[in-house]
């Protein structure tokens, strides 16, 4: 198993806000989480070419650019067997419960979910998509693991009410119930993929997690949470890692490192010309990881096909 975190080395413009995208590559099958940019995209269709893949799977955490604008991209080019995503559409009964306001007929629920979630639905017709609130598993060792659908249908009505608040635990409501997969290393440890869901959604899937992306770019505020409960699991050695970090304007931190004096940060760049940055706590050692042992990082025997 080897999971990889995109870059934005060698990209046109290094101050844009590229997104997530990470490939989770089992040996038999490739499996994208979320892909931010086209340039992600044309990066993903080079490693799919020297890995020998023809298709892949594609878990799309929520409806934000930075985390789907490469999306059709693979689509156009053939790539993608299926997405994994929100697909409101079949809870309207559900949801229209849950708002309990007799002026919502269902079509108008339809035609505002269709307008809140445009990205997910621009994608109708063009790719197999399928429900990930049923927390399917989504390969050898991967499983979409979070948010519980309840709590994840009853943020979406707060957001679909006219009458309620758009925000919850400090994340928009597209952030906060971002879909999280949990990934079994070779070694049997877990890495938890997070997206931007806030901590509420992610503490449940916590406990047992070993390497873990830090939510919303390495956001400050939860990263502390996150930080605070692993500290109690005494005897692990928790890894976290940050993808496109580009600072607080885009979710992230800038401080984060600086802050958080028991964090060392370790590396850029690997042979792939992809990279991860990495903060670890309880463990001094850091500097320039090569692309092998960027490997034996997350997979321990892991190879790269």
């Amino acid at each position: 198993m080897t999971v990889i975190f995109m870059s934005d080395k060698g990209y046109a413009d290094k101050t844009a806000n590229n997104g997530d995208c990470i490939l989770v590559d089992t040996g038999s099958s490739l499996v994208i989480y979320d892909c931010g940019c086209q340039e992600h995209a044309e990066r993903v269709l080079d490693y799919m070419k020297k890995a020998r893949y023809t298709q892949a799977e594609f878990i799309l955490s929520h409806n934000d650019a930075d985390h789907f604008d490469g999306l059709p991209y693979l689509i156009e080019a053939g790539v993608i067997s299926r997405v994994y995503t929100l697909l409101l559409l079949k809870y309207k009964k559900e949801l229209l419960k849950l708002i309990g306001d007799g002026r919502v007929t269902e079509d108008s629920l339809t035609r505002k979910i269709q307008e809140k979630y445009d990205n997910i639905y621009s994608l109708s017709g063009k790719v197999d998509l399928v429900d990930a609130l049923t927390l399917p598993t989504v390969c050898m060792g991967g499983k979409i693991v979070g948010p519980e659908k309840n709590a994840a249908l009853s943020a979406v009505a707060q957001f679909l009410d006219n009458r309620e608040g758009d925000t919850i635990d400090g994340e928009t409501i597209y952030n906060a119930i971002c879909f999280q997969a949990r990934i079994t290393m070779d070694n049997g440890k877990y890495l938890l993929l997070c997206g931007d869901s806030s901590y509420a959604m992610v503490e449940p899937n916590l406990k047992n997690a070993t390497y873990i992306q830090l939510p919303h770019h390495g956001k400050y505020e939860i990263a502390e949470k996150i930080f605070a409960q692993k500290d109690k699991e005494f005897g692990l050695d928790i890894k976290y890692y940050v993808s496109d970090n580009t600072g607080t304007t885009n979710g992230g931190s800038d401080t984060l490192k600086k802050k958080t004096t028991d964090i060392r940060s370790a590396t850029r760049l690997s042979e792939t010309s992809m990279s991860v940055q990495m903060w670890q706590r309880r463990s001094m050692s850091w500097g320039n990881l090569s692309g092998r042992q960027f490997d034996d990082l997350l997979s321990v025997e892991g190879q790269r096909k």
